[in-house]
Formats: C-alpha cells, sequence, structure tokens
C-alpha cells in the first residue's frame, strides 16, 4: 500500500506566519492554484481513497487536488491543538515561550504524544484494510509528527514543508517506510 500525504495548500494565516492550530483559515487563492497543480500527479495512480482532517483547508485541498473525491474526514489527521495561544505570530510566539517542542498543554493544547497516538490509530485503520493507493490530506505539524513516527523519533524541526507538498509512505505489511519526500516539487506547487 501506498500513502500520498499532502499538506493542505496555503492559507492566510500561513502567509501573516501564525500558528493556529485547529483554528479554521479558508485557503488563498494562491492555495488553490496550489491544489489544482497537484492533479496530475494524482492521475498517475488509482487512488481508491481518501482521507482529510475535518479542518477544511484540508477538505478543500483534497477536493482540488482529486477532483469529485467525497473525502473520509477524520479528526486523526487535525493540526496540532495550540489551545488558547492560537492564533498567535510564529515569531511572538517564541520570543513569549521559547520552543515548545510540540507541548501545547500549558495552554489547553495537546503534545507530541498526543497527536502521535491519534496518528498510529490512523495508521493501524489503514493497515488493518489496506488499498494499493490511497491519499491523505493534513498540516505541516501533523506530518511532521507523521514522520517522527514512521522514522523513529528523529528531530525533524529543520524539515521544511510547503504547502502541497505530497510525501509517500509505503505499508510494507509489517511498518510504514518513507517512500518519497516532496514529490509536488517538481510541479511548483
Amino acid at each position: 500500500m501506498i500513502l500520498f500525504v499532502t499538506r493542505h495548500g496555503e492559507t492566510a494565516a500561513n502567509v501573516e506566519k501564525l500558528f493556529y492550530g485547529q483554528l479554521e483559515y479558508p485557503l488563498t487563492e494562491n492555495g488553490r492554484q496550489q491544489a489544482k497543480k497537484l492533479q496530475p500527479l494524482f492521475q498517475n495512480y488509482p487512488i481508491a481513497r481518501v482521507y482529510s482532517s475535518d479542518l477544511g483547508r484540508a477538505v478543500e485541498t483534497a477536493k482540488l487536488a482529486i477532483p469529485g473525491c467525497v473525502p473520509i474526514q477524520t479528526p486523526d489527521l487535525r493540526e496540532y491543538d495550540i489551545g488558547s495561544i492560537a492564533p498567535i505570530k510564529q515569531s511572538e510566539c517564541f520570543r513569549l515561550y521559547g520552543n515548545l517542542k510540540g507541548d501545547y498543554t500549558p495552554f489547553g493544547g495537546e503534545n507530541t504524544q498526543m497527536v502521535a497516538e491519534r496518528l498510529q490509530h490512523f495508521l493501524n485503520s489503514l493497515a488493518a484494510d489496506p488499498v494499493p493507493f490511497a491519499a491523505a490530506f493534513s498540516h505541516n505539524g501533523t506530518i511532521k509528527c507523521l514522520l517522527r513516527l514512521v522514522l523513529g523519533n528523529i528531530d525533524t524541526s529543520a524539515l521544511q514543508s510547503c504547502n502541497c507538498n505530497v510525501i509517500a509512505l509505503r505499508y510494507t505489511g509489517e511498518r510504514w517506510i518513507l517512500a518519497a519526500w516532496n514529490m509536488a516539487g517538481e510541479l511548483g506547487a
């Protein structure tokens, strides 16, 4: 099984460099165009199922990237809940709180372990009912957490994941492995 995991298209909050967690921000026109540029990539594969975070920006990205799809929406693919600090400029967050290292529990949000548990639930459900090709649309922090699950507890802070970045994970029957990174890079998404 191959799972293509895509970060949602650009939002106004991305442009403003905000941490906004699970707050709803719609795609910008540029974000919609980024998602549409993914169509040729996904047309190369017979995608049997499309999953999405239940946040609007991920759902819209899925529908634009794979026209006609009806994404299976799941909170397992949501972005980190960053609690009461959302929305906050990234620079202001670092100035006030330093590097929170994925722990937003002091603000009523989630930590990395909580996000990892819901992502593991998602991966387990896919492994229990595999299809040759599936797609999932999610968020930057969530995708980095997913990579830590697949690759081991690595430091993903230096990884840059642009909007509409696509990674491919392959399930071997025993475990998930990273098969490709930044598949949309050549598309200019």
